[in-house]
């Protein structure tokens, strides 16, 4: 019997069906990944998919809504593990910003498919909370407690603007030369004072 407040155990069954789910999930985005790194994202649909992993698109069905739902998937996926990527490169504002221009290079897929670079669109509205979290990673290594600190989006901007010229060919320098130019910028920035706008009384 189930202590009183205490929520009962789940059955073995019901452990086991969600094991199954999460397994069959990752499989789908698994094909999903695969299929967008061949033939890019606009190749991505729930016939293929189900095809491509041996199920009915009907099957597929019962895991995703369909295809803007798999999209959404890897772009809340993506802005975590960026916020997280960045929080373990360490705790300075270089530090930070060169661990995002990495991940954008490491995975330009999901990378892609996050900001909607050629073309793929997911809408933002949908990854407020995930997307926020990478400018609070920014945020604390600045030491500011204003999510809107103009730092934060002139950082975020620099590190997004090379990585994304870089993914469209318009910047096709090495990894080393697109460091030097983050790490530049990122200095000016510093030691630009903080100007305070009309009215501000800070």
């Amino acid at each position: 019997m189930t202590p009183p407040g205490q929520q009962p155990e789940p059955s073995k069954s019901r452990q086991r069906r969600e094991r199954e789910r999460a397994e069959t999930r990752t499989e789908i985005l698994r094909a999903a990944r695969e299929l967008a790194r061949a033939e890019g994202w606009d190749a991505v649909s729930m016939r293929r998919l189900a095809d491509r992993i041996g199920y009915s698109t009907n099957y597929a069905y019962r895991y995703f809504k369909g295809r803007d739902d798999i999209l959404l998937a890897f772009v809340k996926d993506g802005f975590v593990r960026l916020a997280d990527t960045m929080r373990t490169g360490g705790t300075s504002v270089q530090a930070a910003a060169a661990a995002y221009l990495d991940f954008a290079l490491d995975e330009p897929d999901v990378y892609q498919v996050m900001y909607g670079l050629g073309g793929v669109h997911v809408p933002a509205a949908d990854t407020v909370t995930e997307g926020n979290a990478v400018g609070a990673v920014i945020a604390d290594a600045l030491g500011v407690a204003d999510p809107y600190d103009d730092r934060i989006a002139r950082i975020w901007a620099t590190a997004h603007g090379l990585a994304a010229l870089h993914a469209i060919r318009k910047l096709p320098v090495d990894r080393a030369h697109l460091h030097r130019l983050l790490a530049a910028s990122v200095d000016d920035l510093l030691r630009t004072p903080q100007q305070p706008e009309e009215g501000d009384a800070r």
